[in-house]
């Protein structure tokens, strides 16, 4: 059992089946890449994304993975307020961390877990510990099983929802 380091470096990522989109942003947000995005729910912005609260409660309206840092004001300005979005489609397969000090389990593969927001770290982070509000799928193992703080390979559960895959 080894523990694997984490620092802000070890943002949620792609890793395959990856396609790209650019979605304009709401207003007055901050996203760091490896954000998870969302589309927004104020009036007359549901076209727009912003970043997913620290705990989701839900995945249906998950968009991805921002791909880009952008930080936008508190006036829309259609031609800049854009950010480029690993998106979450039924094929799309992201690389993650397991919650700050949880080992990673072989008997996680096609198990469902939620996500949190490591605010220590500023990284989106699998959460073993959430069975209910489910985000993620495992896949696969990226480190060995055992190791604190491991690698999984996920996809979001639900992303047919918005993307029709």
């Amino acid at each position: 059992m080894a523990t694997i380091g984490v620092s802000s470096g070890s943002y949620l990522r792609p890793y395959r089946n990856v396609r790209t989109r650019q979605w304009p942003v709401d207003t007055s947000q901050t996203i760091r890449i490896g954000d998870i995005l969302v589309l927004s729910a104020d009036a007359d912005e549901g076209n727009r994304v912003k970043k997913a609260g620290a705990d989701p409660a839900t995945d249906r309206s998950i968009v991805g993975v921002a791909a880009e840092a952008i930080t936008t004001t508190a006036t829309y300005t259609a031609a800049t307020d854009k950010v480029l979005v690993w998106a979450a489609t039924g094929e799309a397969e992201f690389l993650v961390h397991c919650e700050d000090a949880a080992a990673i389990d072989n008997d996680d593969i096609g198990v469902e877990y939620g996500t949190v927001n490591d605010s220590t770290n500023n990284i989106w982070r699998l959460d073993r510990t959430e069975t209910t509000a489910k985000v993620f799928r495992v896949l696969e193992l990226k480190d060995a099983a055992a190791d604190v703080n491991g690698r999984l390979v996920v996809s979001f559960i639900a992303p047919e929802r918005l993307y029709h895959d």
